[in-house]
């Protein structure tokens, strides 16, 4: 019989019950001061107080009543007083680990999250755009459009913001929103991992690993640790899925989904498509391996459709700078043919389906062995350490960007936990949700081949990572339960911990490398950072040129018109003359001007960060000794920025 997500989540505390209340199989009371409980609690019972002064061993006992009065009720409520006793307190033990270990998950996720604010003012290279667009509509009570930012279609998705605002009205000011507020839910994706992966599995155990897992798997955490629209909106999709699963079991579930759909598509688009190709290529494929109608299917094929609908409408009704801008921007002529690629698609699984249904064969999966999941486990940790080792050699598919040799090791314990889900994934098949699992992930594998060759800008590949975490972990969940059933693990507690300690801090220790590892890419905001751009704020009057993560910050913060990646000889260029044409007619998201103003960084000069899909390079020494001459003149220095003003009239070399 099928359980429920909530009896599902009551059945990890069985064995803690029955534990606890396996001693009154051999005893009538267990406890060495269980007689002085028995009379104080029925004095309580009998008289409605406590008696003091008390003449038995433990002196304190009256004094600190609060588990009389829980006995006392229990046995007003019509329990006998001593099965009250015997019943109450361990029951209420038994709470104790499951609830124990899914708080510490909580916690654990959102310490990891909010680590960078010990080192960093803010956290995320567009943080500046994102307060700006967050400040005006706490002050105009609208978001402003036209936008002059890099990020053109962030006003058009204003979930986030309604957040951020949100919270700053209740009291918190801005930046401390910004800094916490998304951060924090994206902390509470763990917890909603739980809840789908018992009601995939319907395994308890597998659901904590499963949270776990997200809990502290590197893509994950560092993504969610950015104030983005990204992290609420994939917070909304996972729920998304969760709630898709329980929609043919309780049509109620309406109630809750739409309202999620509608708050997912005008936050994300990338969570908005991501779960639109999950859920149509996992119900195509349950349909391919399952012909058989399933109870439901109605109702989920019914949300898709309502998903596509209420997500193209808005795309093409509303959004205007993400239909103008960021569709066509493929590498397919005409750009359309990139977007029919979906009726496409969706033409070809409804073909597969309909010939699936002339054939009688019938999937029968057969029961994982432990020689079975250990061959999962090695093929799934050669899988991940072969595509860290791609990307090593050559580059993270739809980038330029190739990693530092140190990740594959730094990452071992990650492969490590990662690699379970090649030992549960088998076992899935025997879920009812388990088919399309599988296609939830082979929907995420789908899409970053396609956006790696057609659509790196649009369908940016890495960001898929985060979501394939999620999905795996279900499979993660499902792997150290087999092994805890099939390799006799079970039954050696310490090992077990031992084994699922590893796993969690030594992934939680790599979740956050180091710049150098992750193609000098600096992440954070620092105080100094923060000073320059309030500092050019009050005295820039021209176009600033800097990279992307400075540019942000200055136009955030300071409200000037910087160049993000459109002038990068500009910095990267070892002299002027080098320079001075791609200076003097820059196409900035703000409008078409000359570079007036040049500001670097120290973290700028380790790594300068253009395009994301491109590694950020440190500038030559050549490249930072231009600035020490004409026409370069340095206007501002707090030892970690320097601002230049660009005296265009001062010929190089006659300056003082």
């Amino acid at each position: 019989m099928r359980k429920s997500t909530a009896s599902s989540l009551l059945a990890v505390l069985a064995l803690a019950l029955v534990l606890r209340l396996s001693p009154l199989t051999r005893f009538v009371y267990f406890g060495s001061d269980v007689g002085e409980y028995f009379r104080i609690s029925k004095g309580l019972l009998e008289t409605g107080h406590i008696a003091l002064p008390y003449t038995g061993w433990g002196v304190t006992y009256p004094y600190f009543p609060g588990m009389f009065f829980l006995v006392t009720g229990a046995s007003l409520g019509g329990l006998e007083l001593s099965g009250s006793l015997d019943l109450v307190v361990p029951s209420l033990g038994a709470l104790i680990p499951a609830v124990v270990f899914l708080l510490a998950v909580r916690a654990l996720a959102l310490v990891l999250r909010l680590s960078p604010l010990t080192r960093f003012v803010y956290f995320g290279s567009d943080v500046g755009e994102y307060f700006r667009i967050s400040k005006g509509l706490l002050e105009t009570g609208h978001i402003a459009l036209p936008y002059t930012g890099w990020g053109v279609t962030y006003p058009y998705f204003p979930g986030m913001f309604f957040l951020v605002t949100g919270a700053s009205l209740g009291g918190l000011e801005l930046s401390g929103s910004l800094d916490l507020v998304v951060p924090s839910l994206g902390a509470l994706i763990p917890a909603v991992v739980f809840l789908l992966a018992v009601r995939v599995l319907h395994e308890d155990r597998a659901g904590l690993i499963a949270a776990a897992f997200v809990a502290v798997a590197m893509p994950h955490v560092f993504q969610t640790a950015h104030p983005i629209p990204g992290t609420v909106g994939e917070l909304l999709a996972v729920s998304a899925l969760l709630l898709w699963l329980r929609l043919p079991r309780d049509p109620r579930t309406w109630a809750l989904l739409l309202p999620v759909t509608l708050a997912l598509v005008v936050t994300h688009h990338l969570s908005a498509y991501i779960l639109i190709v999950m859920l149509l290529i996992g119900v195509s494929l349950r349909a391919v391996v399952r012909p058989a109608p399933a109870a439901g299917v109605r109702a989920q094929v019914a949300y898709l459709l309502v998903l596509i609908g209420i997500s193209f409408g808005f795309w093409f009704g509303y959004a205007a700078t993400f239909r103008s801008q960021i569709l066509t921007d493929v590498r397919l002529e005409p750009w359309w043919l990139t977007l029919a690629g979906f009726p496409a698609l969706v033409a070809l699984l409804g073909v597969l389906v309909l010939l699936r249904q002339r054939f009688a064969w019938r999937y029968r999966p057969r029961y994982p062995s432990l020689r079975h999941i250990s061959i999962g486990y090695a093929v799934a940790f050669g899988s991940a350490f072969g595509v860290v080792a791609f990307a090593v050699a050559f580059a993270i598919a739809g980038t330029t960007i190739r990693l530092s040799t140190e990740v594959l090791w730094y990452f071992l314990p990650l492969f490590a936990f990662f690699a379970l889900s090649g030992s549960g994934r088998k076992h899935t098949d025997f879920a009812g949700a388990g088919i399309e699992t599988t296609g939830w992930f082979l929907a995420l594998v789908l899409s970053m081949v396609f956006g790696s060759f057609f659509a790196p800008r649009v369908l940016i590949p890495y960001r898929h990572i985060e979501y394939a975490v999620v999905v795996l972990s279900v499979f993660v969940g499902s792997g150290f339960a087999r092994f805890l059933e099939l390799g006799d693990v079970g039954r050696r507690r310490v090992l077990a911990a031992g084994i699922v300690a590893f796993f969690v801090a030594g992934s939680a220790l790599s979740a956050f490398p180091s710049a150098g590892l992750l193609a000098n890419y600096e992440e954070g905001a620092r105080p100094a950072a923060i000073d320059v751009s309030y500092w050019a704020g009050d005295n820039v009057d021209g176009l600033l040129a800097t990279d992307h993560r400075a540019s942000s910050l200055a136009y955030g913060f300071g409200g000037v018109n910087a160049t993000w990646d459109t002038a990068p000889l500009a910095l990267i260029a070892d002299d002027f003359a080098t320079a001075e044409d791609d200076m003097l007619l820059v196409r900035a998201p703000g409008g078409v001007a000359r570079v007036d103003y040049v500001l670097v960084d120290t973290d700028l000069a380790a790594g300068v960060q253009l395009s994301p899909l491109e590694p950020a390079r440190p500038l030559s020494p050549a490249a930072l000794a231009k600035f020490a001459s004409a026409p370069y003149q340095k206007v501002f220095d707090n030892g970690f920025a320097q601002v230049y003003f660009v005296n265009w009239g001062c010929p190089q070399g006659s300056c003082p």
